[in-house]
């Protein structure tokens, strides 16, 4: 996860929900079994629906997923990356403001030796209707993260979370992330990441 804001934010990151069971990308399709004239026919069983995504926000959803992947790839080997390298593959994902953060917190997990081992999992996602903030349209994205699959680890792969160092990893993870493209942009980046109210559990 990247240090607990940050990665919690787009690691693990990356929700609005009292349970982590409202809307999400759930498996479609439906289960039904044959049925003969001396047998009742079985019910049928729906699947949660899938949401239907706008053009919109299924471009920020995709552009928050980009940015947990970068920052996985940072977190989980912060001693191979430089600063700039770090800044260089953030900034096709992120503001600079999220940038700025993240690289800090890298850098920090870097001195002191340590990384995130293992992986993450989106549990449900929830995007805001698209709004047009006046520099450019807006969509607001909450994960669920189950966070269980990961931990922080020294250089000899001995976990520390939960140390008492103050590194500690959640089991899951509330996150909003703010998605933006803007006027003079191509794409959707993420330019704001929070902990989101609400609990997050399967």
């Amino acid at each position: 996860m990247l240090p607990r804001a940050s990665f919690a934010a787009g690691f693990l990151v990356s929700i609005l929900l009292s349970a982590c069971t409202t809307s999400g990308l759930a498996p479609t399709g439906s289960t039904s079994s044959a049925s003969t004239p001396t047998n009742p026919t079985p019910p049928v069983v729906s699947a949660t629906p899938t949401p239907t995504w706008s053009a919109d926000q299924a471009s920020a959803i995709q552009a928050v997923e980009d940015y947990r992947t970068a920052s996985q790839q940072i977190g989980s080997r912060p001693s191979d990356f430089t600063e700039a390298q770090m800044k260089t593959a953030l900034k096709k994902v992120a503001g600079p403001q999220v940038v700025k953060a993240n690289v800090a917190s890298y850098l920090s997990l870097k001195k002191r030796g340590l990384r995130y081992d293992g992986t993450t999992s989106v549990l449900s996602t929830i995007a805001s209707d698209p709004s047009d903030v006046g520099y450019g349209v807006e969509v607001v994205v909450t994960h669920c993260i189950d966070q269980r699959g990961i931990k922080l680890v020294d250089k000899a792969g001995v976990e520390v979370s939960g140390d008492g160092s103050g590194d500690s990893v959640a089991d899951f993870n509330l996150r909003q992330y703010t998605v933006q493209q803007r006027t003079d942009e191509e794409r959707f980046r993420v330019y704001g990441t929070a902990p989101a109210k609400g609990t997050c559990a399967p």
